[in-house]
């Protein structure tokens, strides 16, 4: 069974009204503070965010409110606003995702069930690594990184998409970002990240 929506919400209406921390993008030639920089986010395995996400492809577009907690490989997303789907809550890992809605149950691959829900092939393995400001390990090293004078990502290219990433924050853990956003030719996704949290292993 396939979902499919047809939204007429903005992307733009996604940001309004909110605020938080940016750096400006500078081209750093010394890369030692990005390289400690992502030694040490890489090291986080344990997160909660929440916010909003919103996506947009060609015929196709909506928003949602989320809250996301990653454990290592294992995630938890729940879903729920004006993606018109009720809520949702998908569990998985980088090899197979449930979600259940409602009374029913599906189960399927993460990119399977994203291309379900959103009607495009947003990269759910490696959207658990941009959500932190870096680069999945597991795929090609980035492409076009432009650094922040702190060392963190203002932008790079992976897997096809453009994302860049601002509103930083310090936190112990280092500089987490609170917006991202991923542009793949007509495909295109917004992470507005509200709060941050790092649960007891």
């Amino acid at each position: 069974m396939r979902f499919k929506y047809s939204l007429s919400l903005s992307l733009l209406c996604l940001i309004t009204g909110l605020s938080g921390c940016s750096t400006a993008p500078t081209q750093i030639i010394d890369g030692r503070n990005w390289s400690n920089h992502r030694a040490q986010v890489s090291q986080i395995n344990h997160w909660s965010i929440k916010g909003k996400v919103g996506y947009q492809s060609a015929g196709q577009g909506g928003s949602a409110n989320f809250m996301w907690t990653q454990n290592q490989g294992d995630y938890t997303i729940s879903l729920s606003g004006p993606l018109a789907m009720g809520r949702a809550v998908i569990t998985g890992n980088q090899q197979v995702a449930e979600m259940q809605y409602g009374n029913n149950s599906y189960l399927q691959t993460p990119d399977q069930l994203a291309i379900q829900l959103t009607g495009m092939p947003l990269p759910v393995q490696l959207l658990s690594w941009w959500a932190t400001g870096v680069p999945s390990p597991d795929h090609l090293s980035p492409d076009n990184l432009v650094l922040n004078s702190d060392g963190t990502a203002s932008n790079f290219d992976q897997h096809g998409w453009q994302l860049v990433f601002s509103r930083y924050q310090l936190f112990d853990q280092g500089y987490l970002p609170r917006k991202i956003i991923g542009q793949k030719d007509e495909q295109s996704f917004k992470l507005i990240i509200k709060d941050w949290s790092f649960p007891e292993n």
